[in-house]
């Protein structure tokens, strides 16, 4: 397993190159020029040409792109045009924000959704079966923002129960809302693939003779179905956080929360450049890495499955 993960964290690095080179690319195509968006729209010429001088804009883009790498080496990501501030400071700041969100969300969509599947699956045919595949379905089909906002208006406005939006301390009540909206479609999708798991794994010889030796129906569930039935669960947790690490720019700026969704969000509306490219670059990692967690929890989750 150790050889495994290092064999794996050494392949990140040309994926990691491969992304550094196209998120440099796609920046630099952007209509627009860097230096005069950093002088302002009524500097001269003569400022405008001296910023990219000393930006280093004015050499060739091979050279632009090896000063980049250099800098992405010693962590400078550089700096942002609105806050004049370095950018790496500043995801530092807004990045685990956005994981609160998300490990909030997984572990409701997880629980929820795995609770709901295995009802469905244990009741085939059943109305509890129909009524959580139309569960699965609505979720996953609602508007994230639509629903954000009927959220904020029935739970915040109306009844006064949570407050509309906002960030204090992280996990609190300002976070249910946020963590409600990613959630209902994430465990929509979990039901229905966890009940899919169960229907395969139920009718299998080792549940018979778990049933056959006299086990209790929650025993042969929860220690014998439920074990076999979590790979592609697992898989679904790992593209699920992927989504919620990249997927949460609406959601954070209709609760104005403040993670690296809504930093994307305005870096792009200001054309805040080194911002947007810092962000890209680290969801980008991120999503990686979770990748690579979800694929060590395969062996640990089902003993079949062994990395030579």
């Amino acid at each position: 397993m150790t050889r495994y993960i290092i064999r794996r964290l050494l392949a990140l690095i040309p994926v990691v190159l491969g992304l550094t080179l196209v998120v440099f690319l796609l920046v630099n195509v952007v209509p627009g020029d860097t230096a005069r968006l950093i002088a302002g729209e009524y500097a001269d010429e003569k400022t405008v040409e001296s910023i990219r001088v000393a930006m280093g804009l004015d050499k060739p883009v091979l050279e632009q792109y090896k000063n980049y790498l250099l800098s992405l080496a010693k962590g400078d990501l550089g700096r942002s045009y609105q806050t004049h501030r370095p950018v790496a400071e500043e995801l530092m700041t807004v990045f685990p924000k956005t994981i609160q969100v998300a490990l909030t969300t997984e572990v409701i969509s997880i629980i929820v959704g795995l609770l709901l599947g295995m009802t469905a699956a244990l009741h085939r045919g059943s109305l509890y079966d129909r009524g959580i595949s139309m569960f699965g379905v609505l979720g996953l089909s609602i508007p994230q923002f639509w629903f954000a906002l009927i959220l904020q208006l029935l739970l915040a406005v109306q009844l006064k129960w949570l407050p509309p939006s906002g960030y204090q301390n992280g996990f609190d009540i300002y976070i249910i809302l946020p963590a409600i909206t990613l959630g209902i479609p994430s465990a929509g999708m979990m039901s229905r693939v966890s009940r899919s798991a169960f229907l395969e794994v139920i009718p299998q010889n080792y549940i018979r003779t778990a049933r056959a030796k006299g086990l209790r129906e929650r025993s042969v569930v929860w220690k014998h179905a439920l074990k076999n039935a979590l790979i592609p669960v697992l898989s679904l947790v790992g593209t699920d956080m992927s989504r919620l690490l990249t997927g949460t720019m609406i959601v954070e700026s209709v609760f104005t929360w403040p993670g690296i969704g809504k930093y994307g969000y305005d870096a792009l509306f200001y054309k805040d450049m080194p911002a947007l490219q810092g962000t890209v670059l680290v969801l980008a990692v991120a999503i990686c890495l979770v990748n690579l967690f979800v694929d060590i929890l395969y062996a640990a989750a089902d003993p079949r499955v062994r990395y030579s």
